[in-house]
């Protein structure tokens, strides 16, 4: 073998990342670098897994002995709740997970890391989050955990839009009692939240575009921020807009590598 590659055995644990489409996904290339600098016989294997294929998936994962479990991306945050034997208390107040721990016994465990990471990428950037107003478009998994953990670390006020009306009533009730001013939509001026959020698919390549028209990112202040959990394309047209008018721009890649640390904790590895 060269200098630098790796060889893949039978003893090679694996770690599966799933979702669909999977081709935006960046966790494999964060996992098997780290794997391959600190000299581990481990590799993460992205899988195309949908909506219908992931019972079987799951129920495969809990014979595979020698896999440690996997990292799921959409459509299949929400239905994995229901597929796993338990649960972290954040994963069940979002009803949703996104990284499954295999067992020794074949029990799985999850947990849901969409939210932690995504605000320890925007606060690497120097976003400040506690008595901060955001507006978040999208309130699905990603959305929901998203805001969750905007009320956990202090969080003021949130205007939240989706194409799904239950979805934001779902939100709505996720943050009951935890003392977010909530409301529903995008307002018609953003002068007064210091960052947009992007948590829909509106950018990506088979949905193109932006949910935050040029002119309504004009109305916010000069120093505010706009940030995309978008990672394939890096550049969608949501922070092109928002950087031509002098808003202070973050893609989805920080989102991944803020919650990076977390699922290799969870994952044990």
């Amino acid at each position: 073998m060269a200098a630098g590659e790796r060889l893949v055995t039978g003893q090679t644990r694996v770690i599966f990342m799933i979702g669909s489409p999977i081709t935006q996904a960046r966790s494999p290339y964060l996992f098997n670098t780290y794997f391959a600098d600190h000299g581990a016989d481990r590799i993460m294997v992205p899988v195309d897994v949908g909506a219908r294929a992931l019972p079987g998936f799951v129920e495969m994962i809990r014979e595979a002995s020698n896999c440690d479990g996997f990292v799921s991306t959409i459509p299949n945050k929400g239905s994995l709740l229901d597929l796993v034997d338990d649960a972290s208390p954040t994963a069940k107040a979002l009803a949703s997970v996104n990284v499954v721990k295999r067992g020794a016994d074949g029990r799985l465990s999850g947990d849901m890391a969409d939210g932690a990471g995504f605000w320890n990428g925007v606060s690497r950037a120097g976003f400040e989050v506690r008595g901060s107003s955001v507006v978040l478009a999208g309130a699905g998994a990603a959305g929901i955990a998203i805001a969750h953990e905007f009320a956990e670390r202090g969080g003021r006020r949130l205007a939240v839009w989706s194409r799904e009306h239950r979805e934001i009533e779902a939100l709505i009730a996720v943050l009951a009692g935890k003392g977010l001013a909530v409301e529903p939509g995008i307002p018609l001026s953003l002068d007064g939240f210091s960052m947009a959020i992007n948590a829909t698919p509106v950018g990506m390549a088979y949905a193109p575009g932006s949910v935050f028209p040029r002119e309504l990112l004009a109305t916010m202040r000069r120093g505010s921020f706009a940030a995309d959990a978008i990672t394939e394309p890096v550049e969608t047209q949501f922070l092109r807009d928002a950087a031509a008018i002098g808003l202070q721009t973050v893609n989805g890649r920080a989102m991944t590598f803020g919650q990076f640390e977390r699922l290799r904790e969870f994952l044990g590895v």
